[in-house]
């Protein structure tokens, strides 16, 4: 197959990319010459091997084929990381290669070393030019796509005589098979017909009616009439059907699922390897999220993980040591689909989107992706659509005041990134 980087290893010369492999000193022990190591390249993880094995494996990969080369990969605090890295970065005590996130990505990019690549050059990988620097080279490049798909629990499915024809493509159709599926005891649920309570159902039900989450000034757009009828959908699911309690999974619906408190969740790609892990004995399946109508331009948001940042003051020999450690990592077949099929996702790569395992939730991801919008939004943004969802739920508010809270606590965010991002979407016609 014709590798991705083939047409720049010109290019990558001219800049002075000679020693795309890293620089080799030898030593002489009689009749013998050893390679010696003559770069250890500091890495940061916010993860242990566990969770993160694809990532772990692929330093090792480059190890076998560069012995000179030696990755000493230090795990950092999840909670602790995004605020940490990009001060040591700054100061040049941080890592010489670091795990990025969509989320804190835009943050990062001023602390990070472009790749020497135009981003035309990597037109086999969707959306390469996501997140580029000064001079529009990119910094990071999408590795898998992946995001939020329903799950089912198997068990509760089949005991209510549920078959796959009975799976809802539309929240109509959902709120049927939700009411079938709820347990209740003394007007009290005790086991939810679907799990909604989650930041992202609110935001995606806001796209499914075509209406972006941010205006042409970057503001938010939580106060829209789509974003009322959101809270209605998920207040009559609560209050009127009674097919839905936020509080069973404490606004964490895997937690609930996992429990065995819900039967149907709003969840997200990654939880499909989790769930294996935290209960094998839990039945599931996941299937396409439901719409509000066959014309929805987006189902959900497409989100992404990245490939890994190379820091801004690394030295030049480590630069292009890292520089070919992300081309041999984005031309290997066998990598790519083990990161992809990690986050339960779709690779980046074109020609890659049909291959790796087979699982419900890929299928899902697969079936949705033609409707995926690629977003990154703030963390403040999530949590204050949260705390919207929650103010109609639990607290009782009236959905105008709390649209109006969520407007107040926004009202210093700059959506204008979101509303970039909303205008580059090939639906973007179809969004108000």
């Amino acid at each position: 197959m014709k590798k991705i980087f083939v047409s720049i290893m010109v290019l990558t010369l001219m800049v002075s990319l000679i020693g795309c492999s890293p620089k080799e000193k030898n030593s002489t022990n009689g009749d013998k010459t050893e390679k010696t190591v003559v770069s250890e390249i500091k890495v940061w993880i916010p993860g242990d091997e566990a969770e993160y094995p694809f990532f772990y494996n692929m330093f090792r990969a480059y190890e076998e084929k560069n012995a000179n080369v030696k990755f000493k990969i230090e795990q950092q605090p999840w909670g602790d990381y995004w605020t940490k890295l990009p001060i040591e970065l700054d100061a040049g005590t941080g890592p010489d290669m670091f795990m990025s996130h969509t989320a804190y990505a835009n943050l990062l990019v001023p602390n990070s070393r472009e790749l020497p690549f135009e981003v035309s050059e990597l037109s086999n990988i969707k959306d390469a030019g996501i997140f580029v620097g000064e001079t529009g080279k990119p910094v990071f490049v999408p590795l898998v796509f992946y995001g939020a798909v329903m799950y089912l629990n198997e068990d509760h499915w089949n005991d209510a005589g549920l078959t796959d024809a009975n799976i809802p493509k539309t929240w109509d159709e959902l709120e049927e098979v939700a009411q079938k599926l709820t347990v209740a005891d003394n007007g009290k649920i005790v086991r939810a017909g679907i799990d909604v309570s989650t930041w992202y159902t609110m935001a995606d039900l806001m796209y499914q009616q075509g209406q972006g989450l941010a205006d042409d000034e970057g503001k938010t757009t939580i106060d829209s009439e789509a974003g009322k009828k959101a809270l209605e959908m998920m207040q009559k699911w609560e209050k009127e059907l009674k097919i839905s309690d936020y509080t069973l999974g404490n606004g964490s619906p895997e937690d609930s699922f996992i429990k065995g408190k819900s039967s149907i969740i709003y969840g997200h790609a990654w939880m499909h390897k989790w769930f294996n892990t935290a209960n094998e004995e839990l039945k599931f399946k996941a299937f396409p999220i439901p719409t509000v109508s066959e014309e929805s331009p987006v189902v959900t948001r497409a989100e992404m993980e990245l490939s890994f940042g190379i820091g801004k003051k690394v030295d030049d020999e480590k630069y292009d040591i890292l520089v070919d450690f992300t081309k041999f990592v984005l031309d290997n077949d066998e990598i790519m689909l083990s990161i992809s099929n990690g986050f339960s996702g779709v690779s980046s790569r074109t020609d890659l989107t049909d291959k790796g395992e087979e699982s419900s939730t890929i299928d899902a991801i697969k079936v949705q992706m033609p409707r995926m919008i690629p977003m990154i939004l703030p963390g403040e943004y999530e949590t204050v659509i949260k705390q919207t969802m929650q103010d109609v739920l639990i607290n009782d508010y009236n959905i105008e005041e709390a649209q109006k809270n969520g407007v107040e606590n926004l009202k210093n965010t700059d959506l204008s990134s979101v509303k970039k991002m909303e205008n580059e979407y090939k639906d973007t016609d179809k969004l108000k």
